[in-house]
């Protein structure tokens, strides 16, 4: 799927469009800060979007903290603690120690703290399982420890049954099992299910947990101890990072271990530790004050006014029927809208309306799974908090409305469907009530055969091996056979202006795909090695433009008119059905990679774009061999004369049709073999094994044909044995090999498949098509036989990102290959 690069272009896109609609990169202008309010842009507004949730970063007593310990020791105390470190951290120590409970260390950031700890405390004999969205931090970390030799993986998002069948599985192996998790996470607000992992603790004595409780500190548990140590005790197998920089209201980490030798050996060996800034004067005297506030009883009466300003936002929120994904008694709300674009409407409202909250999308979130994020903390009163609520209820469905591009005539169809996307209804006054006359109807039908052969062909038919007739042959292979992965579901799909005009047409397949199909073959043989024991490992359900045995541009779009109304509709249509089909991603492939505006509309979206291998076209713009060889470059005339040519007499060539004579049995199994050859060696394009019976239903039609190849005995090859196939779809105006089988004893010995991209050239020429749709792989052969590459691309949209990461772990351990 997406590299790494393009993971960035589409995040720098992203964030540059939510700078230029004014929802983030702010600079508070305040000559003063209270927590409650904060200035931006000339205006007042009520302040959502702090973690400092007790409100201690403006309580006089950690200033005066703060001022005192400048006096005493200056700004900055500039010393490794290796070497030596500043008077007050003995004692903030000793505080946080009585604080959590068990030994702590402190750290100049929490981030620090996880690069200090994991790669001290886990061995390269260990194995490492992620919780799916476990804090960038510690995943930054853990990729330190992978570096070392430890074993990595991902495992759904806080679900203990998997992680159990993990560690079963991991144990036999490795020494140790570390699992990596949040107590409170980040976005939605969701907890760790404390009690399920204290039980797999007791059950295995080879797992290991390191949770990150940032999040979760002070405002809950016990001396403000966090979340998690407020609802567990502390195992002897498990350590606990928690941060100063949030509702501690200081800065700086800190790192709770079971024992003293753990602690020892982190401050001693952990590299941050070693050769990172100490935390600096101030912060010490303020950590200080807040630790004393932590350990008397005031920190009770702390927590419970921002408990009732919790509970009763909650109820506000559940009055107003509002979608709230991750529901809990934590000070992080999160409110779910569907894509990014509604997501920044509606915090530019609620900006505009007096409040400061953040904008949640990508890759933080899935791209359809975007929304507000809000905090809670003291400095608010319950009536900011009812306000804010109110403004929500008020503005969302504007604000998805706002996003139903009122330049198509669907703009109350489209504000419907991203309102029915959210988790819950919105109350009866969010219902819109838009009545426009329609500017395009969409005609949805799953055969081909409702649709005219002759209208379908003048849209599509000469792009490739989709035409009308096409169609119905993939129908009549890939319906209703009992192997899911080549059981699949046709949509097609026609957008008419209101003359009734076409302005767009296109097909999609519902159906199983490998999720690495994209990805290096180093990565998909890596995967693959996970699929002899679990053939459905990284497999998910796709809705995607086209299918898996057709190449080309699947979509026609009159693009002289409202093309993006008609694709507004397009995209909703297979919205509703990826729904029904339960769909995890939908994806268009094959578009042109060099096309800005589609790129901008679709990433619009809510799509990433993605690269596609190669695919290659060779344009029939001669008239004899002699001319199409002299149209070539020096280089290729050369190689067509030493290595293509040599062989050109050594091949006896049979082209089999449905006209034709029909091969055996055992010829067609042995079709299937060479194919599984040239399967087995090239990943470059990982799909499922296409069925036993695709040749013979090729054979029962006329746009295919099989070309074989045979070598000749006296060239050494075995008399009367095909030691190569190529399947050719034959379009009005394109011929395209599909499907190739190879002998591989004879590619690189007798030029097989530089004979068959040769074949390829002369058939096309014995039916009078205009190209050769060579299709992907094997680039650089086929550019010497004057093929052309035709940059194309996909756009990616996914439901959760689970594979994407896993596959992002195995794409850093091939390193990059």
């Amino acid at each position: 799927m997406a590299t790494v690069s393009e993971t960035y272009t589409t995040l720098d896109k992203m964030i540059s469009e939510a700078a230029k609609l004014g929802i983030i990169h702010h600079t508070a202008e305040d000559v003063e800060l209270d927590g409650r309010t904060v200035l931006i842009e000339g205006a007042s507004l009520i302040q959502f979007g702090s973690c400092s949730y007790l409100g201690l970063e403006t309580d006089p007593r950690l200033k005066q903290g703060a001022i005192d310990a400048t006096r005493r020791y200056g700004t900055q105390f500039s010393s490794s603690r290796t070497y030596l470190s500043a008077p007050p951290y003995r004692e903030l120590d000793a505080a946080m120690e009585a604080l959590f409970g068990h030994p702590a260390l402190v750290c100049p950031t929490t981030t620090l703290a996880h690069l200090s700890a994991l790669p001290v405390l886990i061995g390269e004999r260990d194995a490492v399982v992620l919780d799916q969205q476990v804090h960038h931090s510690v995943q930054v970390a853990a990729n330190q420890v992978r570096g070392q030799g430890a074993h990595l993986e991902v495992v759904r998002h806080n679900r203990m049954d998997l992680l159990e069948e993990r560690i079963v599985a991991l144990q036999r192996d490795h020494r140790r099992v570390w699992y990596l998790a949040d107590g409170l996470y980040s976005m939605y607000g969701d907890l760790a299910p404390l009690e399920a992992l204290s039980a797999l603790l007791e059950r295995y004595e080879s797992l290991h947990v390191y949770c990150d409780d940032a999040h979760g500190m002070s405002w809950s548990g016990r001396h403000g101890r966090g979340y998690v140590l407020g609802h567990m005790a502390l195992h002897e197998r498990m350590v606990v990072a928690a941060s100063g920089a949030k509702a501690f209201g200081v800065g700086g980490g800190f790192l709770v271990f079971p024992n003293e030798e753990w602690r020892r050996k982190v401050k001693t060996c952990g590299g941050p530790m070693i050769f990172s800034g100490p935390l600096q004067p101030p912060l010490l005297g303020a950590a200080l004050a807040s630790a004393q506030i932590h350990l008397s009883d005031e920190i009770d009466q702390l927590q419970a006014e921002l408990m009732d300003r919790i509970r009763y936002c909650n109820d506000l929120l559940a009055h107003h029927q509002l979608p709230v994904v991750g529901q809990s008694d934590a000070p992080i709300r999160f409110i779910g809208v569907g894509l990014p674009r509604v997501a920044y409407a509606l915090v530019a409202r609620l900006k505009q309306a007096g409040f400061f909250t953040n904008a949640a999308s990508f890759p933080a979130v899935p791209m359809k799974k975007a929304g507000v994020r809000f905090t809670l903390t003291r400095h608010q009163s319950l009536e900011d908090i009812r306000h804010l609520v109110e403004a929500i209820a008020e503005h969302l469905p504007e604000a998805v409305a706002q996003e139903g591009r009122a330049s198509s005539a669907n703009a109350a169809e489209g504000a419907h469907s991203a309102i029915r996307f959210v988790a819950k209804g919105l109350p009866p006054a969010a219902k819109l009530e838009l009545t426009v006359k329609p500017a395009f109807t969409l005609h949805h039908e799953t055969t081909i055969e409702a649709l005219p052969a002759a209208e379908w062909d003048s849209w599509l038919g000469r792009n490739g091996s989709f035409s009308w007739e096409g169609l119905r042959f993939l129908e009549a292979t890939f319906k209703n056979r009992p192997e899911p992965e080549n059981n699949w579901k046709f949509h097609y799909y026609v957008v008419r202006d209101a003359a009734g005009v076409p302005v767009l047409a296109t097909f999609f397949t519902e159906s199983l795909w490998k999720d690495d199909m994209l990805e290096t073959e180093a990565v998909s043989r890596a995967v693959e090695s996970q699929r002899s024991a679990d053939p459905s490992y990284l497999t998910s359900r796709n809705l995607a433009m086209g299918s898996l045995l057709t190449e080309g541009e699947h979509l026609y779009l009159d693009r002289r008119g409202d093309w993006r109304g008609a694709m507004d509709l397009l995209l909703k249509a297979i919205a509703e059905e990826q729904g029904r089909a339960c769909a995890q991603n939908v994806v268009l492939r094959d578009l042109p990679a060099d096309d800005p505006e589609m790129e901008a509309f679709l990433l619009d979206q809510g799509f990433v774009k993605v690269s596609m291998p190669e695919s290659l076209c060779l344009d029939i713009d001669w008239h004899s061999e002699e001319e199409y060889i002299n149209k070539l470059s020096f280089k290729s005339r050369r190689h067509q004369r030493g290595n293509v040519a040599p062989w050109n007499d050594a091949y006896e060539l049979e082209v089999l049709s449905h006209a034709g004579r029909q091969p055996t049995g055992d010829e067609l199994a042995h079709f299937c073999q060479l194919y599984r050859n040239v399967k087995a060696n090239s990943l470059e394009l990982n799909t499922f094994d296409l069925p036993e019976s695709l040749f013979e239903q090729m054979l029962r039609r006329p746009c295919w044909e099989l070309v074989t190849l045979r070598l000749k005995p006296e060239y050494g090859g075995d008399r009367g044995l095909v030691h190569g196939i190529v399947a050719s779809f034959i379009g009005p105006e394109q011929y395209a090999p599909m499907v190739i089988g190879l002998d591989y004893r004879f590619v690189q010995t007798h030029g097989l498949y530089r004979q068959f991209l040769r074949q390829m050239v002369r058939r096309a020429e014995h039916h009078g098509s205009r190209r050769v749709l060579y299709g992907m792989g094997a680039s650089f052969e086929k550019r010497r036989f004057g093929a052309k590459v035709q940059p194309r691309c996909a756009y990616f949209q996914a439901t959760e990102h689970y594979a994407l990461e896993v596959l992002a772990l195995l794409r850093a351990e091939q390193g990059g290959k």
